[in-house]
C-alpha cells in the first residue's frame, strides 16, 4: 500500500483507492481470528504534537567510523501538516538503542515555490563501507524526497556527513520527478531511494520511478556512482550521465502493476536479493524478490522477470512496503529475513492473526517456502492518518545476527504516536524465553498473557487452548526445556512444530506436549486432536507446583522427560511418528480448561 501521496490531500482516484483499501481491510480484520500484543516497543521518537505525521523508519549502526563504531543513527519520513517548514531529524543512540537524543535536524535546502517544504519523505541513511571518491570509510550520507506543499515535484536531495551525524552538508538534487496526481496510474514521481554498494565497489542508489508512464505505471530502477555519490550515471532527468545511465530492473507488461519500494540485501558471496512490492489492479501490494548473481547489473532474468512472491509453508505472505537484510546466523549460509506492513493468508487474504508483528525467514540457497518468526514488537495501529503503523518497517540486526531490532511507527507517547523501536530474537537457535522484557517476542492466541519476575502466565483460562508463539516455523530439529506449572484446571504444557497458529482449541499444526495432575502426555493438533503416547508422573503432580519438561524433536522421533523442579522421579517416553506429520516449527506453551505458568524456556538445536 502506497501511503506516500496521502500525507495532506491526493487525487481522487487515490482518495478512491484508499477508501476501498479501508473497506477491505475492516471486513478482513472482522472476519479473522486474533493475536493478543505482543509486547510494546520503546521509542526513538515521540512526536511532540498531532501537528507532525510520522512514517517510515530508517535506523542504521555505525561500523566504518572508529571510536563512534557501535552507534546507532536513525531517521524517519516527517512532514507538518499545518504547512510549517518540516525538516529529517537525526537520532543517536549510544546504548544500542536503550536510550535516544536527537543529533541534529537537516532542513530544506532548495528555494523557490512551496520551499521551504513541509514534507520531508522516505530517508535513508548509508554510511560508506570504504574510500568512495574524495570521501573516506565512515562519511555518512542521506539522500531523502523533499516535496513543495503542492507535491507537484519529488527531489532526491543528498547530504553528507563527516562527524557521524552531528552536521551534514547539502550536496545536490540527484535525481528530479514529477508530483504524484498527474498521470492515469497515479503521476510522474520519483520514490523510495535506497543506497547499497554494487559488486564492482561503487555506490548504488534503487528507487521506483513513474516518470516511464504511459508505458509503464511505476518501475524499479537504479544508477551508480564512482565517486562517492558526487555524480550519477543518470542525470537528475533520468537522461544517461555515463554508462549504464538509468537502469530498469523490475517492470512489468501490465499498464496498472506498480512494482516499487526497493530494498536491498548483500551476501558474503557477493549475491544480492531485491524485495519489493507489486501494487496495482487486482494486487494486494505483494511483497516480491529476485536476485542478481553480477553485483547488482541484472535481476533475476531482467527487468520484465516479476519475480518470487514471498509465502510462508503455512499460507500467509507480506503486502506493502517489505524491507529485506541478510543475518550470518540461522544456518550455515546464514538467512533473509524480510519485514513488511501487513501480513495475509494466501487465498482468501484476510489478515492474519499475526498481522503487522511477523517477520519472514529464509534459508539464502532455498527455493521453497519462507517461514515466519514473532517480530520484536507488536506495532498497534491508530486511527490517526498521520501515524502510519508499520508502513515501510525497518530491520537491523544485532553485532552477531542473533537479534533484529525492529522500527516503525506505532501507537504511544502523550500525542499517541512515535517512532517505536524494540530488539528480540531473530528466529534463530539458541534461544532463551527468559521474559525480561515482558513478552516480546511472543505472539498470544486467546488468552490473557502477563509477565512478572521471569514468569509467563496465561490467567483467563477457558477451554480455547490459550497458547503462545515463540521462535520460526522454520526450525527442525532441536530440544526445548522448560518448566511448567498449572495454577488452576487440569492441563498445561508446551508445542513443538507449530505453525499456522490461530485462537482455538487445536488451531495449529503441531506437537504438544502437555501436563496433568497424573500423566506427562503428547499428542498432535492439526484443526482435531489425536493423542499419541503417555506415561504416569509417579505421586501425581498438584496444581501450583513447578513441573520440569524437557522435548527433543529429531526427524520422526519424540523424546519426551519430565521431572518435577524440586527434584523427585522422572517420568519419560519415546514416541516414533511414522506419519512425520510435522517436520518443522515453532516452539509454544498452551493451556486447556485451566490458568497456567512457564518459565526458564531454552531451546537448542538437537544433539
Amino acid at each position: 500500500m502506497e501511503w506516500r501521496r496521502w500525507h495532506r490531500t491526493g487525487p481522487p482516484r487515490l482518495i478512491m483507492l484508499l477508501t476501498a483499501v479501508i473497506l477491505a481491510a475492516t471486513a478482513a480484520v472482522a472476519t479473522a481470528p486474533s493475536a493478543s500484543a505482543n509486547a510494546a516497543g520503546g521509542s526513538m521518537y515521540t512526536r511532540a504534537s498531532t501537528n507532525e505525521f510520522l512514517a517510515y523508519s530508517r535506523v542504521i549502526r555505525l561500523a566504518h567510523s572508529g571510536s563512534a563504531d557501535g552507534t546507532l543513527i536513525g531517521s524517519f519520513e516527517h512532514a507538518n501538516l499545518d504547512g510549517s517548514a518540516s525538516g529529517f531529524v537525526i537520532r543517536s543512540s549510544a546504548d544500542d538503542g536503550a536510550d535516544w537524543q536527537t543529533l541534529s535536524t537537516v532542513s530544506d535546502p532548495l528555494t523557490g515555490a512551496g520551499h521551504p517544504s513541509d514534507q520531508f519523505w522516505q530517508p535513508f541513511l548509508y554510511e560508506l563501507p570504504q574510500q568512495m571518491g574524495a570521501y573516506p570509510a565512515g562519511t555518512l550520507l542521506l539522500v531523502g524526497n523533499i516535496a513543495p506543499s503542492s507535491q507537484a515535484e519529488t527531489d532526491f536531495v543528498l547530504w553528507r556527513s563527516t562527524d557521524h551525524g552531528a552536521s551534514w552538508t547539502y550536496q545536490d538534487i540527484v535525481q528530479k520527478g514529477g508530483g504524484g496526481s498527474g498521470a492515469p496510474h497515479g503521476g510522474s514521481g520519483i520514490w523510495e531511494p535506497f543506497l547499497t554498494t554494487d559488486g564492482a565497489g561503487r555506490l548504488a542508489m534503487y528507487f521506483s520511478d513513474e516518470r516511464p508512464e504511459p508505458a509503464h505505471a511505476q518501475i524499479i530502477a537504479h544508477m551508480v556512482s564512482d565517486d562517492g555519490g558526487v555524480t550519477w550515471s543518470a542525470n537528475p532527468d533520468g537522461s544517461t550521465n555515463f554508462a549504464p545511465g538509468l537502469v530498469a530492473d523490475v517492470e512489468s507488461t501490465s499498464d496498472t502493476d506498480r512494482p516499487g519500494m526497493p530494498t536491498v540485501a548483500t551476501l558474503p558471496d557477493g549475491r544480492m536479493v531485491m524485495a519489493y512490492e507489486i501494487c496495482g489492479d487486482g494486487r494486494n501490494c505483494e511483497a516480491h524478490t529476485k536476485t542478481s548473481t553480477d553485483g547488482g547489473t541484472t535481476w533475476g532474468s531482467g527487468p520484465s522477470d516479476l519475480g518470487t512472491e514471498a509465502v510462508t509453508s503455512d499460507g500467509r505472505y507480506l503486502g506493502s512496503s517489505p524491507y529485506i537484510v541478510w543475518s550470518p546466523q540461522g544456518g550455515p549460509d546464514g538467512q533473509l529475513m524480510l519485514a513488511g506492513m501487513r501480513t495475509r493468508f494466501t487465498g482468501s487474504n484476510d489478515f492474519t492473526p499475526e498481522d503487522r508483528q511477523a517477520v519472514f525467514v529464509k534459508d539464502p540457497d532455498s527455493t521453497g517456502s519462507w517461514s515466519w518468526t514473532p517480530a520484536p514488537f507488536e506495532p498497534v495501529a491508530t486511527d490517526d492518518s498521520s501515524c502510519k503503523t508499520n508502513y515501510s518497517p525497518d530491520l537491523l540486526l544485532g553485532t552477531t545476527g542473533a537479534t533484529v531490532r525492529l522500527t516503525t511507527p506505532t501507537v504511544g507517547g502523550a500525542t499517541g504516536c512515535e517512532e517505536g523501536t524494540a530488539e528480540g530474537n531473530a528466529g534463530v537457535l539458541p534461544y532463551t524465553g527468559d521474559f525480561a522484557n515482558g513478552t516480546s517476542g511472543w505472539i498470544g492466541y486467546g488468552g490473557c498473557w502477563t509477565t512478572s519476575g521471569g514468569v509467563l502466565s496465561e490467567t483467563c483460562g477457558g477451554d480455547g487452548g490459550d497458547k503462545s508463539i515463540a521462535g520460526s516455523t522454520g526450525w527442525s530439529d532441536y530440544r526445548l526445556a522448560g518448566d511448567v506449572r498449572i495454577d488452576s484446571g487440569t492441563q498445561a504444557g508446551f508445542l513443538v512444530r507449530a505453525s499456522n497458529p490461530a485462537a482455538g482449541t487445536d488451531a495449529l499444526n503441531g506437537y504438544y506436549v502437555g501436563v496433568s495432575a497424573s500423566s506427562l502426555f503428547l499428542g498432535r493438533q492439526n484443526g482435531g486432536w489425536t493423542a499419541l503416547a503417555d506415561t504416569p508422573i509417579s505421586g501425581g503432580l498438584a496444581n501450583g507446583t513447578w513441573y520440569h519438561v524437557e522435548v527433543q524433536v529429531s526427524g520422526c522421533t519424540l523424546e519426551v522427560t519430565g521431572t518435577p523442579a524440586a527434584g523427585g522421579p522422572t517420568a519419560s517416553f519415546s514416541y516414533q511418528d511414522t506419519g512425520c506429520a510435522f517436520t518443522q516449527g515453532a516452539i509454544g506453551v498452551r493451556d486447556q480448561s485451566s490458568t497456567a505458568s512457564w518459565r526458564n524456556i531454552t531451546v537448542s538445536s538437537a544433539s
